[in-house]
């Protein structure tokens, strides 16, 4: 995203009587020198001043963003405001607009999101966020219990911050942080799971659950207790799926109904979850047939971070490869053949009739080729 861009719309704000700056992310990771995905720019110009200046659309008017499109790239504007209270624990029910820039950097969460960038690069900082960037410290701006009863997903969001920055939150901010743990519970499940995703996946991810342990918030994460537990004892973070699916497993292969996972991750854990704990120690040739290679993999992942097993993926892979059959349709008499041989008519027994084969083949008691499976369905016929 480019910066020059953002301070052309900055420009193009004063030129036309309106005071405005880069604010939060943008600034923060401007600071410490590292790339950043948001640009977000503040103003004292209303959203329908900066929808006539602007080719814009009112994306968030309820909170005063208007989202404009300048050279073809698109740039979040939100008016300086004061935010009046809130019964969801996430969203204020009212904003009130000010003229006065202050105002909505209090309004903020963390003193490192606090802090204002103009055109030219002066920094302005009202809020101590440059000493909290140069000595690694989360902290709320203001009182931290207003802050989390304001919106409680930066409950969450200061976990997301100490695992993508390494910093530590300040013990006051980590105080409030337990008090008000119970807030997690109100939040829309969609939210708590992003902010999980986007914590597993931090640089610094076992300091930010060691936190969540130290201030109970493990307990608010319905189902990852026991994973997260004892992923900090682990000598390396696990992937994001080793992590749920190890999670799922110490909680007995149950996936709480509350996540809102897609089908084919809630699909994948449940299984990698039932292959690890059905096979502890080594996985056969049926739960590969079975299960799949990615599953069992999973699974030996999940098994090893536990301790019962080593790492075989490359075993585990070349067995997979080696089945003499990865589905019915690789046995060596197909559908007709097995009903010519018997006479008979297809019915329900006739699916059981070839999964009893696969497994015969895959426990080497029976060989691929015709002529064996033809001998075994002889004796079949009574």
């Amino acid at each position: 995203m480019s910066l020059s861009i953002a301070k052309n719309i900055i420009r193009d704000l004063k030129r036309n009587g309106y005071d405005a700056y880069l604010v939060g992310g943008v600034v923060r990771d401007f600071l410490m020198k590292q790339k950043f995905n948001d640009i977000d720019i503040t103003t004292k110009a209303k959203p329908f001043e900066v929808m006539k200046l602007f080719k814009a659309v009112p994306s968030g008017i309820k909170y005063g963003t208007v989202t404009v499109l300048y050279d073809n790239v698109p740039f979040e504007i939100t008016t300086f405001r004061k935010d009046g209270p809130t019964t969801d624990f996430r969203h204020p029910d009212s904003v009130i607009y000010s003229d006065d820039v202050k105002d909505d950097v209090l309004r903020r969460d963390f003193t490192i999101n606090g802090i204002l960038m103009d055109e030219r690069q002066n920094i302005y900082d009202y809020v101590g966020g440059q000493d909290d960037i140069h000595h690694g410290i989360i902290r709320t701006i203001g009182n931290p219990d207003e802050r989390f009863n304001e919106d409680a997903l930066r409950i969450l969001r200061a976990l997301y911050f100490e695992s993508k920055l390494g910093f530590v939150i300040e013990e006051e901010t980590k105080r409030s942080m337990e008090r008000n743990r119970h807030l997690i519970e109100m939040l829309a499940m969609e939210r708590v799971h992003t902010e999980m995703i986007k914590i597993l996946k931090g640089k610094h991810a076992k300091k930010a659950l060691q936190t969540m342990i130290d201030t109970g918030i493990h307990q608010m994460l319905p189902g990852l207790e026991k994973g997260i537990l004892h992923t900090v004892t682990l000598p390396e973070m696990p992937f994001v799926d080793t992590f749920f699916a190890m999670a799922f497993t110490l909680n007995q292969g149950v996936i709480p109904s509350s996540w809102t996972f897609s089908n084919v991750h809630k699909h994948k854990y449940l299984k990698a979850s039932e292959v690890a704990l059905k096979y502890p120690n080594h996985i056969p040739d049926e739960a590969l047939y079975q299960y799949g290679l990615e599953i069992c993999l999973l699974a030996n992942k999940v098994n090893f971070n536990l301790g019962k097993v080593k790492y075989l993926s490359k075993k585990i892979t070349e067995t997979y490869e080696s089945l003499p059959v990865k589905s019915e349709l690789d046995l060596a008499l197909t559908s007709n053949d097995i009903l010519n041989v018997l006479n008979k008519k297809p019915g329900a027994w006739f699916g059981q009739l070839k999964k009893e084969m696969v497994l015969e083949i895959l426990g080497k008691r029976l060989k691929n080729t015709k002529e064996d499976l033809i001998k075994y369905l002889e004796s079949k016929k009574v």
